[in-house]
């Protein structure tokens, strides 16, 4: 058991927060909220202190790829085409070589662990990745405790012919990613598989009919980018004469719920068709500003009826892991864009940060309530940046709150972070290790 004793603001979802309350955590899940006393509890409970202290909602990052934590901080003045080719497929290229030609895998375990511990510490307990399917990617997140949908992209044109498998291959590839680590572990799974056709234009039509096909099959979600830029819907008008999200419902695609990352640059009709559909857009603010895409039409989708939720996107068109900038960026990026402060407010960012990922990972968590998941993240609130005098604690945690103040963390009822401690792995060691595996792909 794990108990968080007298929590000054316990955030339930972006609209309920209770004060000065406990909350107990049994196995998996949360299991009281409101006093505790001893006959509540276990022998060996774990006790946090919960005073001067928010506790929240884990929160979900709904996109990112893991392996360009090896990448940060590389070339801001690229749009999206030509960062591809200048600073991701180069590393990649490197990375499959290594592991096709000269059977070097390592590199995958280490940028898992830095993603995952660099997210960890900034209060996010689930994320999306769509990643390479490389040994030891997946098995980090069950080491360091983390909760992960591995939506490993699936490609059968436009990337470069060396970075191209068969696509019998790339289905075979996904069957075994199904079997081997969905629901893992069986008993409470902190892996799940989603599965990520990387964008419509890279994805020919036996590919997607796979995908939706397995899909069914299997009861799984599916991630895939969805109009990131002009020139991505312009090319899609041109090979199928019609905008990515309007060429998915002509062939069936949308029969599923689908996650679709960025949006940017959707119809008015793909807008409505996103609310029906039950398409969940996810929303990358920050990265689809420093790429220059553009701004996400997130007023307008939530005024149709859809379901958002928050994405950092990768690590090197961020370049921070980091929910509390991603919410800041989300709600002062439509502001500026509407030329008005009351589009978006700070709960409805906090929501995307939480219950929406939640919905979109499909995981029982993203509120706080007795039987749901104990995904958890207490706050520090001593620092000067936090000083306030109201109890708008949502929106303080919006604006003023950083990924340093997160003092513990708590997935899927295990205590993996205490007192800003990573306690699962050595976290000195690994980023020894990262950097030395790392000088290979400078």
């Amino acid at each position: 058991m794990i108990l968080v004793r007298g929590v000054s603001y316990l955030v339930r979802d972006a609209e309920r927060v209770d004060r000065d309350v406990d909350v107990l955590i049994d196995g998996d899940r949360i299991v009281r909220i409101g006093r505790v006393d001893g006959r509540h509890l276990a022998g060996g409970t774990i006790t946090l202190e919960g005073h001067g202290r928010a506790l929240v909602p884990g929160f979900v990052n709904a996109h990112t790829h893991l392996y360009q934590s090896m990448l940060k901080g590389r070339r801001d003045d690229l749009s999206l085409v030509e960062w591809c080719e200048q600073v991701t497929f180069p590393f990649v290229r490197r990375t499959l070589d290594d592991a096709w030609n000269h059977g070097r895998t390592e590199v995958g375990r280490l940028w898992s662990m830095l993603g995952a511990i660099e997210m960890i510490r900034s209060g996010i307990t689930t994320f999306v990745d769509m990643d390479m399917d490389l040994d030891g990617v997946i098995a980090a997140w069950v080491e360091i405790g983390i909760r992960g949908v591995a939506a490993m992209e699936l490609v059968d044109q436009w990337v470069p012919e060396d970075l191209m498998v068969p696509l019998e291959q790339t289905k075979d590839d996904a069957r075994r990613l199904i079997e081997t680590w969905h629901r893992v572990p069986k008993e409470s799974p902190l892996v799940t598989v989603f599965l990520g056709p990387s964008a419509p234009f890279t994805s020919s039509d036996a590919l997607l009919q796979f995908i939706r096909d397995e899909a069914d099959a299997h009861d799984l979600g599916i991630q895939t980018h969805v109009s990131e830029t002009a020139w991505e819907v312009e090319e899609s008008v041109r090979r199928t004469g019609k905008t990515p999200l309007a060429y998915l419902e002509t062939i069936g695609f949308l029969e599923r719920p689908i996650t679709a990352a960025h949006c940017v640059h959707l119809t008015e009709e793909e807008i409505e068709l996103a609310a029906r559909r039950d398409v969940i857009p996810v929303y990358n603010p920050k990265s689809n500003m420093k790429l220059g895409s553009g701004i996400a039409p997130i007023v307008a989708l939530r005024r149709a009826g859809a379901t958002v939720a928050l994405g950092t996107d990768g690590a090197a068109s961020n370049d921070l892991l980091d929910p509390f900038e991603e919410m800041r960026a989300a709600v002062l990026l439509q502001k500026a864009a509407a030329q008005d402060p009351t589009v978006l407010g700070a709960r409805d960012a906090f929501r995307f940060a939480t219950e929406g990922g939640a919905r979109a990972c499909r995981i029982d968590a993203g509120t706080i309530d007795e039987g749901r998941l104990a995904d958890l993240v207490l706050i520090d609130l001593g620092g000067a940046h936090l000083f306030q005098l109201t109890d708008e604690i949502v929106p303080a945690l919006v604006y003023c709150a950083r990924a340093d103040d997160v003092e513990s963390v708590v997935i899927n009822g295990r205590l993996v972070m205490k007192e800003r401690q990573i306690l699962t792995v050595n976290e000195r060691v690994l980023l020894a290790e990262a950097k030395r595996v790392g000088e290979r792909y400078a």
